[in-house]
């Protein structure tokens, strides 16, 4: 069973000095794979493909880092809901590959599969606490460099405020643009749940997802500071000081729900209210809509899936009309066209003992809960084997795995 993170006693100081490696180890690695785009010249890449894999920076540091990391840490055994995952996926991708052409995202899934290995070979040196010390720390950093560089890009955020349609068109560190951006950095507000940093923070995420006009970063930091209310509420002994402050934490939402009120009438400022309002008749919801129609229609026809990366191209033959987008915008459905009925079956068994755990631990496991609120975005949200949620869910097995040998021992 896994343990409640949230208060206990503090790291022995004959470990301070593991303690700090595993620190540094975590910080860099998340900060790593949150800076997915950035290449060894010190660029942002304007796309997916703007300077190839062999130039993304996060690549080379997984490479030789995590070899290194490998070498001198502990590997960890995965959950047995991993291996069928891994398994399965790559089972299913090679033979779909073979019949309907193969695609480079299984590349994706094989550093999926390494960014947890890593992930649970920190976990086990770092040990919970130190752990989340690392995430909170790479956390602050990135939301600062992420406003850092809207502010740079100031001048394209107002230009879209002025004639807003869609997203402003500037540069990510996250692949996937400023949506999938504004998503992962609220999501890693749950790190900072119990530290004084928090609703700064989380205020510093809405203003980023209002900047971005990114309705799922706003659901985002919504269900964050929800989970830590929640969290605050369920945790044993919680005194009426914990919840004075947690009231705190409820004012981020109506701070939000009052800022997008005032802003209705002001030209561009209203914009991410009225997305909210036309939800269903947008550009944004009837390409995601026609996305799922021709995606039941694939799985139909290939019921077992055909091959990772092929489910657009197959949803174009099927409809007959180009589409812009490169996935589905469901993680679910991606799993069943792109690896039929059992690829689903077994990303269900990984969203479903997620949620189990998030509620064994009363929502007291900042990772878990990582995790978790993952699978809930991922019906509307995310692009497929990302490794940053990967390393996340192995960081928090390995920590759980020292806690309990810990327990063991004694």
């Amino acid at each position: 069973m896994d343990a409640p993170l949230l208060g206990g006693s503090m790291t022995r100081s004959w470990r301070l000095p593991v303690a700090t490696g595993a620190f540094l180890c975590t910080a860099i690695l998340f900060l790593g794979l949150s800076f997915q785009m950035l290449t060894f010249s010190g660029h942002l890449a304007e796309g997916e493909s703007g300077s190839g894999p062999a130039l993304k920076a996060y690549h080379g540091l997984f490479a030789c880092f995590g070899l290194l990391l490998l070498l001198r840490g502990r590997l960890v055994r995965w959950r047995p809901e991993m291996i069928a995952y891994f398994v399965v996926i790559g089972i299913t991708a090679l033979a779909a590959g073979l019949h309907f052409g193969p695609r480079a995202l299984i590349v994706n899934t094989v550093f999926a599969a390494y960014a947890a290995t890593l992930g649970g070979t920190v976990g086990h040196m770092a040990g919970a606490r130190t752990a989340i010390r690392g995430l909170r720390f790479a956390s602050v950093i990135v939301l600062g460099a992420v406003l850092v560089k809207a502010v740079l890009n100031i001048n394209e955020i107002l230009r879209f405020l002025a004639a807003p349609d869609g997203h402003p068109l500037l540069p990510t560190f996250y692949g996937g643009g400023p949506n999938i951006e504004a998503t992962w950095v609220a999501m890693a507000g749950l790190f900072l749940i119990g530290s004084r940093l928090f609703i700064p923070y989380m205020l510093g995420s809405a203003v980023l997802s209002v900047a971005y006009a990114s309705r799922v970063g706003l659901i985002t930091v919504i269900l964050v500071v929800v989970a830590g209310i929640g969290g605050s509420m369920l945790r044993a002994g919680s005194g009426s000081r914990s919840y004075r402050k947690w009231l705190l934490a409820a004012a981020v939402l109506v701070l939000t729900g009052a800022g997008m009120a005032a802003a209705r009438g002001v030209t561009g400022a209203d914009y991410i209210a009225r997305r909210f309002e036309s939800i269903g008749e947008d550009p944004g919801s009837t390409s995601r809509l026609t996305l799922w129609t021709g995606g039941a229609q694939v799985f139909a026809a290939h019921p077992f899936g055909v091959g990772l990366g092929n489910a657009v191209p197959m949803i174009e033959r099927e409809l007959g009309e180009n589409i812009k987008e490169d996935n589905l915008h469901n993680l679910y459905l991606q799993h069943l066209v792109d690896t039929g009925m059992q690829g689903l079956a077994v990303f269900l068994l990984l969203a479903a003992l997620a949620w189990r755990r998030v509620l064994v631990t009363r929502l007291q496991d900042p990772m878990i809960l990582y995790t978790g609120i993952y699978f809930v975005l991922a019906l509307l949200q995310f692009r497929g084997a990302e490794a940053l949620l990967w390393f996340i869910y192995g960081l928090q097995q390995g920590s759980a795995s020292l806690q309990e040998g810990s327990h063991a021992a004694a």
